[in-house]
């Protein structure tokens, strides 16, 4: 299921938040769920018709509109994860402290640490994997999640072909 659901963020994304032609209804839900309240984010049409795609979304609210809201940051879907992007360059792109301080944020706070964390980037990700793992930050994979972002940061146990910012998006 969780790579299921990683595929499916990653397509509602890629056809409602970033479609091709990039259009008006697009970038006005991206700025609607950027400075939406948390409630305000389940008034979004649009978020209904991924919950329709994955209807298990509708017992999990919280982690549901953190991942929205997080995922209208995204500009650009990129084969390397978050971490990846944050630890990548010299000096990083975080720095260390800062990057610890997000792999402790707690689910409430997680949203907003990655609001900054993507502002340190040229936007691009891994959407599918970004999307799943603020869904699932504070379920029983949560330290899982944690231990990854780690590894991914320091780029332990990565061939180093994979740091290329190959383009996903198709």
């Amino acid at each position: 299921m969780t790579d299921d659901i990683g595929k499916t963020l990653a397509t509602w994304w890629r056809e409602v938040l970033r479609p091709g032609d990039d259009n008006s209804v697009a970038r006005a839900l991206r700025a609607r769920l950027r400075r939406a309240e948390t409630l305000d984010v389940l008034a979004q049409r649009q978020v209904h018709d991924l919950v329709a795609t994955a209807p298990w979304l509708r017992a999990r609210p919280e982690a549901l509109i953190r991942a929205v809201q997080v995922l209208a940051l995204v500009e650009r879907n990129d084969a390397r994860s978050l971490a990846r992007v944050l630890g990548a360059g010299d000096p990083p792109a975080m720095s260390r402290a800062r990057f610890e301080r997000l792999v402790r944020s707690e689910a409430d706070d997680l949203s907003r640490a990655l609001r900054r964390a993507l502002a340190l980037t040229d936007g691009g990700c891994n959407v599918a994997s970004l999307g799943r793992d603020v869904l699932n930050w504070d379920g029983e994979r949560g330290d899982d999640i944690r231990r990854t972002w780690y590894f991914d940061y320091f780029n332990a146990g990565r061939p180093a072909q994979s740091d290329a910012a190959e383009d996903v998006s198709q």
